[in-house]
């Protein structure tokens, strides 16, 4: 009987060894895993590039449908106009349609028609429901800077610095047809000029008032129908 519990004991004895000897592998083992994670995270984060290099992105909302570009150009895939490859940020309504721009801008649609620009364009750009441009905040490569709101017909309302002529002022133009562009209120300077004008219908400027370098204001009045 002695004998028997003797080997019982012993038994216990190394079943609890082999026990412990298990559990100190797992805990080696565990922190081992740990060690390499950590080895191979700082590996990865220590190659990874500083700049990430894409020719485009594209954001899509919850039903898949082209919401946000960006690219050098953009893709076209889900963006109702294809012939506007410029490098910037395009952000479509939920028809495909331009309503703001980004970047560089490109020609304006108006009335369904493709006109070019007089110079290229580097701003913002804004659109109606119809991806028809309606103004926006731009430089021009022509020395032109311009911050504008249009009719729909027509530019209505420019704040404009420009370089070549040296004018820095506001413009309001007329509600006119399409094409029929007339300005209605100019308020500026030029070199050492002040002014603030007002034309009728044709154009032809009715009223001024004008201060230069020191001398006395200068008003003047035109009936209609007057050079």
């Amino acid at each position: 009987m002695a004998d028997a519990a003797n080997r019982t004991d012993d038994l216990l004895e190394r079943v609890n060894q082999l026990e412990k000897q298990v559990k100190r592998q797992r805990l080696a083992g565990a922190v081992g895993g740990l060690l390499l994670l950590g080895i191979g995270l700082s590996s990865w984060v220590a190659k990874a590039p500083a700049y990430l290099r894409v020719r485009g992105l594209t954001v899509v909302d919850a039903q898949g449908r082209a919401r946000i570009l960006l690219g050098a150009p953009a893709e076209t895939a889900g963006r109702r106009r294809k012939d506007a490859a410029t490098a910037s940020l395009v952000v479509l309504g939920p028809r495909g349609q331009d309503r703001v721009i980004l970047g560089e801008a490109p020609n304006p649609v108006l009335h369904g028609k493709v006109y070019p620009r007089i110079a290229a364009s580097y701003g913002m750009t804004i659109h109606d429901s119809t991806g028809q441009e309606r103004g926006g905040m731009s430089f021009l490569d022509n020395g032109r800077g311009v911050i504008a709101l249009d009719r729909q017909n027509q530019d209505a309302v420019e704040m404009i610095v420009n370089d070549q002529s040296g004018f820095a002022g506001l413009t309001m133009n007329y509600e006119r047809p399409f094409g029929q562009y007339k300005e209605a209120v100019r308020i500026g300077t030029k070199g050492p000029q002040v002014w603030w004008a007002l034309s009728d219908t044709a154009e032809a400027e009715r009223a001024s008032l004008c201060i230069q370098n020191a001398q006395a204001p200068k008003l003047v009045l035109k009936p209609a129908g007057s050079k």
